[in-house]
């Protein structure tokens, strides 16, 4: 009696080989190359846009602190319970 392993390769053994099968490296490579380029493309965008998020950010933080002025505190200020003036009895 015959393995079924056994038939099973020797079927698949006989059967012809497909002509793409010689190309197939290459479009691998192929498209491993194209996704590498869109990658690169993106990760450009990122740093672009990470880049004037930081620009914006540090004009807009700029432009806004110089222009701030210090609050007055009232006679309700709630620096009377800071856990320091608290803790030391002020």
């Amino acid at each position: 009696m015959k393995d079924p392993v056994d038939a099973c390769l020797a079927s698949m053994a006989a059967t012809p080989i497909p002509a793409r099968l010689s190309s197939i490296e290459t479009d691998v490579f192929a498209a491993i190359d194209n996704a590498a380029r869109e990658d690169a493309g993106r990760r450009s965008i990122g740093r672009l846009s990470i880049g004037a998020a930081l620009a914006l950010g540090l004009v807009g933080g700029g432009v806004v602190g110089g222009t701030v002025q210090p609050a007055i505190a009232g006679p309700m200020s709630t620096d009377s319970l800071a856990p320091s003036t608290l803790l030391l009895g002020r």
